[in-house]
């Protein structure tokens, strides 16, 4: 069941915890069976779409708790699958002072100042004959531009963006996850596919409710 993604059934389930029981057995060969005539429906069809969505769901709980409509549910099936969580423990005010404490034994790096520790020169010029070694490597075709202005001699059009689709997150998502099931079964590698690209789509929705709520706030 964990491996079809149905690992919360086995969760709500009011069965005895026996591993190979008949019990698990009708289990997993009805899902196995619901899974099979859903990879043979057309892929276009709503009802293979929602399906496929609904076992994303049952499979990656935690990443639709942000769902507006499955969320509070998600939330709570990821809770019965990853357990309760314990309870952290209080921060005193001597972690607070041991914290801070720490903070300043540590030593800050300049980068700039370690790569001048280094030069041989740091503790003495160089000589008048290194100057002038140094000065003989130095290229001698090299044309000042730092005090010309561009000034264009004709009014530079607007380029035209809308047409421009910029980066297919679904289609990357895709062909990350499906170089990433190489070695999956065939019957289950489309269902994993489907799991991962469905994964990448809720934490992006997630990202952007985020940073709407950001600009909602500064605006």
């Amino acid at each position: 069941m964990l491996e079809m993604g149905l690992a919360t059934c086995c969760v709500l389930c009011d069965a005895p915890d026996e591993a190979g029981s008949n019990r698990c057995r009708e289990c997993i060969a009805t899902h196995k069976g619901v899974r099979e005539r859903v990879s043979e429906l057309p892929a276009q069809s709503l009802v293979s779409q929602w399906s496929k969505e609904l076992f994303q769901m049952l499979a990656r709980p935690s990443a639709y708790e942000h769902d507006d409509t499955h969320g509070e549910w998600m939330t709570a099936y990821a809770q019965l699958l990853h357990g309760q969580s314990k309870k952290p423990r209080a921060t005193t005010q001597e972690d607070v002072a041991a914290a801070f404490e720490a903070a300043r034994q540590k030593k800050r790096m300049n980068t700039l100042r370690e790569m001048a520790n280094q030069s041989k020169w740091k503790d003495s010029e160089p000589t008048e004959k290194e100057l002038q070694d140094l000065s003989q490597e130095l290229p001698t075709d090299i044309v000042d531009k730092s005090g010309i202005r561009t000034v264009p001699s004709k009014e530079i059009t607007q380029v035209d963006r809308s047409e421009r689709p910029g980066e297919d997150h679904e289609l990357t998502a895709r062909v990350q996850a499906s170089a990433s099931n190489q070695d999956t079964p065939d019957d289950l590698k489309d269902l994993m596919v489907d799991l991962k690209v469905g994964e990448k789509r809720a934490e992006r929705k997630q990202w952007k409710d985020i940073v709407d709520d950001v600009g909602e706030l500064f605006d």
